[in-house]
């Protein structure tokens, strides 16, 4: 009975969505034939909030946070106030499925939304997708302690079903480099398929991804040094995990050439035996 309560209370105070939807892109204000994907982001340094951030228990800190390489070091700031949160709903505690609170033995934020969910007793994230965002309708601001060569990263609106999203990049200069904007319908707010039991949530799992490549005249080189996020949301915005290209490490690049070369030598002795 509880969880059934707590089922009709999530569609009646989040306006549950359709689960289907679209989403149309530009360029600087031109419009794309194709959306990014994430495999264009050549990503080799992923940001996970949760392990930036901790469990969503409290808003985090503004950073700076290291990527997982450790690489590069990223801050987040907005006039708005930052916030974590897990995407689900619904969280299984050994026998069924409850409230996330229960689970967690604390109360955390969660949000409902379009991206990966708890599906299955056995899914992780045992809490869904590590959300991080900002309340009220203020811009995200995403900045690299050194320049990038991509970036990306999947979004939605708090509580718009269909919405709008940009990321402009800018340089080390504080020159803007490009704007990336999507239109989306039927992506953004709450997912329908977490707010049901049968017998498990439904994730939607499609929230759209913004993304900058870089300058296509100079795919090699790292300028992204700054990137702000905006939706048309008044009540806010989430993101999902960063995927950052970045640049490898001198020493890195030093082992991966001596290894290529080690490997053509061995291959000449071979074949001269």
């Amino acid at each position: 009975m509880k969880r059934a309560l707590a089922a009709v209370a999530f569609a009646i105070t989040t306006g549950v969505t359709a689960w289907a939807g679209s989403v149309s892109c530009s360029l600087n204000g031109n419009s794309l034939d194709g959306c990014y994907t994430q495999s264009q982001i050549f990503s080799n340094d992923p940001v996970d909030w949760m392990v930036a951030f901790g469990e969503a228990s409290k808003p985090p800190s503004s950073g700076p946070w290291v990527t997982s390489n450790q690489a590069v070091n990223i801050t987040l700031t907005s006039p708005g106030l930052l916030q974590r949160a897990d995407n689900t709903a619904f969280a299984w505690d050994g026998s069924e499925w409850t409230l996330p609170d229960f689970v967690a033995g604390q109360s955390i934020t969660t949000f409902v939304g379009h991206f990966g969910a708890p599906s299955t007793p056995t899914s992780t994230p045992r809490f869904g997708d590590n959300l991080v965002g900002v309340v009220g309708s203020s811009p995200l601001t995403i900045t690299f302690s050194s320049p990038v060569l991509s970036a990306g990263l999947r979004i939605s609106s708090k509580t718009l079903s269909d919405f709008t999203a940009t990321l402009q990049a800018y340089d080390s200069q504080n020159h803007l480099l490009g704007t990336y904007a999507i239109v989306a319908s039927g992506l953004g707010g709450a997912c329908s398929g977490l707010g049901v039991l049968d017998p498990n949530p439904h994730p939607c799992n499609d929230a759209p991804l913004l993304a900058f490549l870089g300058d296509p005249n100079n795919p090699n080189l790292p300028q992204i040094a700054r990137l702000i996020v905006s939706t048309n949301d008044p009540n806010g915005l989430f993101i999902d995990t960063l995927y950052v290209h970045d640049v490898p490490e001198p020493a890195a690049i030093f082992l991966t050439g001596g290894g290529i070369c080690l490997f053509w030598r061995l291959r000449r002795r071979c074949a001269n035996q």
